[in-house]
């Protein structure tokens, strides 16, 4: 996996490197509104790289975690118009990441640490953006926006006593778009989000050769959100943009009530996620 980071991080870099030294005499101009206004009309293929984060504990006391990277893809697309309002701002994606998480945790009446495996984690976010640009100046913009989305993770604990879990919920919240066009063709983009979760569970699947649990669903408690990100556009024609990103989200989920089937129920957690996004964008 670590070899999947590096190449994602090399292929970034060389795509910038080599945009800037083809314009480098660009560089003495100042970028325009225009610029910022295409980097925001346009559909963008991303490979990517996903670390997962990922803790449950009781008060202070760890009881297990998941971390790793995993490699996906991301689909996005932005549109900024005048339809309705100067600068109506449009945003949507979708992201998918599958690999494998190192699995710390403990056997029953053991201690956290004792057992350590490989597990497999799917995750896949949906994000929409609805928002207004406002001019600051010939080549700033600042856009608030509404925030929604979602985020599913398939987590699947191996070994004899494995089972299948399905966290979910949703997000909204207020967040504030950044744009910078520091010489013609580049934007550089900032970007954070504070929301909450909302329809907050946890879904139990029993699998062949694991433990004989009862599969339910638990209802777990919402948290606060936070999401910031990072983002360099360039301009390769009229047509064709590279580009280079990194995002942060961090939420918690409460613990649920018990059980009445089987007097289970699911602890307080934390997860926090990093994406390493590069890919090609065609503006429209």
């Amino acid at each position: 996996m670590k070899r999947h980071i590096e190449l994602l991080l090399a292929a970034g870099f060389a795509c910038a490197l080599s945009v800037a030294a083809a314009n480098a005499a660009d560089m003495e101009l100042r970028g325009t509104r225009s610029d910022i206004v295409k980097a925001n009309n346009q559909v963008t293929l991303n490979i990517s790289e996903g670390y997962l984060d990922y803790l449950e504990s009781s008060g202070s006391t760890p009881l297990d975690s998941e971390r790793g990277w995993q490699p996906g893809l991301s689909l996005s697309g932005s549109m900024m118009t005048d339809f309705l309002v100067p600068n109506l701002y449009l945003y949507g994606s979708l992201s998918w990441n599958k690999g494998n998480s190192d699995y710390v945790g403990s056997f029953i009446g053991g201690n956290y640490g004792d057992l350590r495996q490989r597990d497999n984690a799917e995750i896949t976010n949906e994000d929409f953006r609805i928002g207004k640009g406002f001019d600051v100046s010939d080549s700033f913009m600042l856009t608030p926006y509404l925030g929604i989305g979602a985020r599913q993770w398939r987590r699947d604990i191996s070994g004899a006593g494995g089972y299948r879990e399905d966290y979910s919920h949703g997000y909204v919240g207020g967040g504030l778009l950044a744009q910078y066009s520091p010489a013609p063709g580049w934007v550089l983009g900032v970007n954070g989000l504070v929301g909450s979760t909302f329809s907050a569970s946890m879904k139990t699947t029993a699998v062949a050769g694991g433990a004989a649990i009862t599969p339910q669903t638990y209802k777990l408690g919402n948290s606060a959100i936070y999401m910031v990100g990072a983002s360099v556009d360039r301009a390769i024609t009229d047509t064709v943009h590279a580009n280079l990103s990194v995002d942060y989200t961090n939420f918690s989920y409460g613990r649920s009530a018990v059980s009445p089937i089987d007097s289970t129920f699911e602890p307080d957690s934390r997860t926090s996620n990093v994406a390493l996004k590069v890919g090609l964008g065609f503006a429209f």
